[in-house]
């Protein structure tokens, strides 16, 4: 059973740029450089970027489709004279891109760029109603990228490549997300990694050499940060790539005697021939050991588990009865609670995700497991659940779903982490800058699955777009759990403006966080604790409501309380 559904319609469709492929901004001279994108790739129609042949290189021009404003290539465009030949630029929203792309190559665009109109990484596109005419390449940059060139292009000053550099430069060796081992899941709950007999990573990369001419004494660095001081460091043999060919590089374990915090990994290509594109000699990854269990990337700033695009199963009618999941398994399970689970949410074309619901499950997999090849998803068991009301929009936003208690979970028993949305509209959150190919086939474990209306795929969308869900855990360890509970009483309490926290014993570095009753996280703030010290947190903008507050100190201990704030 080791199947993913290879049709699924991304959030908008599409799939993410290859590795040697490029949007590049060859000129002016001071925003040379490449841009990240995403490229519409299954259109039907749209060129093979993968082939040199296809690669587009020419000037830039926004389009006008005669609307005011910033022009959303909504309309037939009125400056068909400016466009024809360049590679039209237009903002994305409104309407469909196949429909913006359609308009562009109708006025002579040789291609298309499609800049965000939200904060973050370009997402993937779908055609829609018109996507299967296209016939020209379709790129989306980020909204920061579109910022920072929109003078020059209106100046007509901005030249960009988008294809593939296959044999475009003699020397040209690459590494890529497709290519490298990553840890074996991005979030390890600190309980479960308690030295390097529970807890190490292998680490290596394949390179590829899309340059002219074959490459001797080609090497893999490999460095690693722990909170941003430098914890590992190497470097592997050498070896020998011919052109068009590629080559391992392994490097030695990571381990260490403890774990804690937020790691950072970089993989850097070295060779004796100067790289002639630069852009792709690095890869980098990054893993926190703390209280969260996931597999997408972590987001610094929130120290969580973060989606760069949402996802459904395809179809048309699109199928209700979606199910994202994450697999855990642990020889030490049993040393932890799963107290809930974050996720996200969005819908097409900017709809509001106000009125949905999701369902956090915990599911027992009792099938006996050999192997991701002979694998079997049918005796399934749901341990608990809890639902998550939307009564705004927050979409995209990763939200926090408690169980109602939490779980106990038990030594080397298979679980899956679930997200279920009854909706037809929905998209759930997945990370797409990660690839987990080359870590699977070492492991040979389940990372990302679905349930596309009752039938399940063991890979998902497979092991380059990984669902996002992130698993909140706390200690369950007998005899100890209780004894690090900190007794806490807040005063005043109810309160309108401020509430004080007497921590009597404490002392360092604590992370507060601030619930409302069904989940949310209000507040998240970083704190100092210096001895028998109050802590004051200021709730002056906090709405009326009950909230629940969590303190979990760094040397384990934590505390809970509920505060009712009244205006």
């Amino acid at each position: 059973m080791k199947k993913s559904l290879l049709f699924a319609s991304v959030m908008l469709g599409a799939t993410l740029s290859q590795a040697q492929i490029t949007t590049y901004v060859l000129q002016p001279a001071s925003l040379e450089g490449p841009l990240d994108f995403t490229w519409a790739d299954n259109w039907g129609m749209t060129p093979d970027l993968n082939d040199p042949a296809n690669m587009v290189v020419e000037f830039a021009a926004f389009v006008d489709d005669g609307t005011a404003g910033d022009s959303l290539g909504c309309n037939a465009l009125v400056n068909g004279a400016d466009i024809s030949g360049k590679i039209a630029v237009l903002y994305r929203g409104t309407c469909e891109f196949g429909l913006k792309a359609l308009n562009a190559q109708n006025a002579g665009a040789l291609a298309v760029v499609i800049v965000n109109n939200i904060a973050g990484g370009p997402v993937a596109m779908g055609g829609g109603a018109s996507g299967a005419n296209v016939s020209i390449p379709v790129v989306m940059v980020t909204d920061a990228a579109g910022a920072s060139l929109r003078s020059e292009i209106i100046a007509g000053n901005v030249e960009m490549r988008i294809g593939s550099v296959q044999d475009l430069y003699q020397f040209n060796l690459n590494v890529s997300r497709s290519l490298a081992l990553v840890p074996a899941n991005s979030a390890q709950p600190k309980w479960l990694a308690a030295d390097a007999a529970e807890y190490s990573q292998d680490l290596g990369t394949w390179v590829k050499n899309f340059g002219s001419e074959n490459q001797t004494d080609v090497t893999v660095s490999g460095v690693i940060t722990q909170d941003g001081t430098e914890v590992y460091n190497n470097t592997s043999a050498p070896g020998a790539i011919n052109s068009g060919d590629s080559a391992f590089f392994a490097l030695p374990l990571f381990s260490q005697s403890t774990y804690s915090g937020y790691y950072e990994g970089t993989y850097t290509i070295n060779s004796t021939n100067p790289d002639e594109f630069t852009s792709d000699d690095s890869f980098g990854f990054n893993m926190l050991v703390d209280s969260i269990y996931g597999f997408a990337r972590i987001d610094p700033a929130t120290r969580r588990t973060t989606p760069s695009g949402h996802y459904r199963p395809g179809g048309t009618p699109a199928p209700p009865n979606f199910t994202s999941c994450i697999h855990f398994r642990d020889p030490n399970g049993s040393r932890v609670k799963i107290d809930g689970l974050y996720t996200s949410a969005s819908k097409s074309a900017g709809a509001s995700v106000d009125g949905e619901v999701l369902e956090a499950s915990v599911i027992e997999w009792n099938d006996v497991f050999t192997g991701l090849d002979n694998a079997a998803l049918t005796n399934l068991a749901t341990l608990t659940s809890a639902d998550y009301f939307y009564d705004s929009d927050l979409s995209s936003e990763v939200i926090y779903i408690p169980f109602i208690e939490p779980l106990t979970l038990e030594d080397d028993q298979r679980y899956l982490f679930c997200v279920f949305s009854p909706s037809d509209s929905v998209f759930l959150g997945y990370d797409e800058t990660l690839d987990y190919t080359k870590t699977q086939d070492i492991v040979d474990e389940p990372i990302s699955l679905i349930s596309d209306n009752g039938t399940w795929y063991l890979t998902g969308f497979g092991s380059d777009v990984i669902s996002a869900i992130g698993a909140r855990m706390s200690s369950a360890i007998v005899g100890i759990n209780e004894n690090d509970r900190v007794e806490v009483t807040p005063y005043p309490n109810p309160t309108t403006d401020f509430i004080r926290i007497p921590l009597k014993g404490q002392s360092g570095a604590a992370v507060l966080q601030m619930f409302d009753l069904e989940g949310r996280m209000v507040a998240e703030q970083k704190v100092s604790v210096a001895g028998n010290g109050v802590l004051t947190v200021d709730v002056t903008d906090i709405s009326t409501g009950t909230y629940l507050f969590n303190m979990n100190f760094e040397d384990g201990k934590f505390a809970g309380f509920r505060v009712v704030v009244t205006k």
